[in-house]
């Protein structure tokens, strides 16, 4: 499941009760989208696999740095890795890397670890690879921080849930400015029709959105 950026804004525009972007703008509204999927990837992360391909030599790869501009992502979370024959199809899995901390004795190039966004393999299994970096590759999966959208088309890999959350948490953060700031709140009553809404009656709302966050 899915949402595109534009998508999310316009939904999260409404239940600010805001539609018409003339108190929150489309650059604040979405300082809130980014500030939202931050909070949610610390709870419920993005689920992954990656494939990588194999380097000669080589013990350490970045992980999911494609997604983020080529930078190892430190938040990155590896749960198990794999090595596959990827000549044939389908592809034919040939083993499992246990982590280093699930190694008894041998330190730390007994097995696979993360460090700084970056996955190190042991020495004796980059070694058993040399000759098929063509034929072979590692595959990783994990938990990961949600790539963060910058242009409206882009599409945000989030189920329905994760999306609600994330609504409620730009509503939430949204009230906050609201009550935070006497001429913010007047001209959200004003201009986006919303001259009902009293401050008690606001965090009224804040406490309804407190709690479905």
């Amino acid at each position: 499941m899915s949402t595109t950026y534009a998508e999310l804004k316009t939904r999260v525009a409404t239940v600010l009760q805001d539609p018409n972007a003339r108190t929150f703008t489309d650059g604040l509204i979405e300082e809130l989208i980014l500030s939202a999927l931050t909070e949610v990837g610390r709870i419920a992360p993005e689920q992954f696999t990656e494939d990588i391909d194999l380097v000669a030599n080589q013990l350490t790869y970045a992980v999911r740095s494609a997604a983020f501009g080529g930078l190892a992502v430190p938040e990155v979370e590896v749960m198990r890795v794999e090595v596959w024959d990827a000549s044939v199809a389908p592809e034919r899995f040939l083993g499992r890397i246990l982590p280093a901390s699930q190694q008894p004795i041998g330190g730390i190039d007994s097995g696979w670890y993360m460090w700084g966004g970056e996955l190190t393999i042991p020495t004796r299994v980059a070694s058993g690879l040399i000759g098929y970096e063509l034929t072979r590759l590692i595959r990783v999966w994990g938990y990961s921080p949600y790539v963060l959208p910058v242009a409206d088309a882009d599409v945000i890999a989030i189920s329905k849930e994760v999306e609600q959350a994330a609504i409620w948490f730009c509503r939430l953060e949204a009230i906050d400015l609201l009550l935070a700031s006497r001429d913010l709140f007047t001209q959200w009553q004003t201009r986006s029709g919303n001259t009902d809404m009293s401050p008690a009656a606001l965090m009224n709302q804040r406490s309804i959105a407190e709690q479905a966050w």
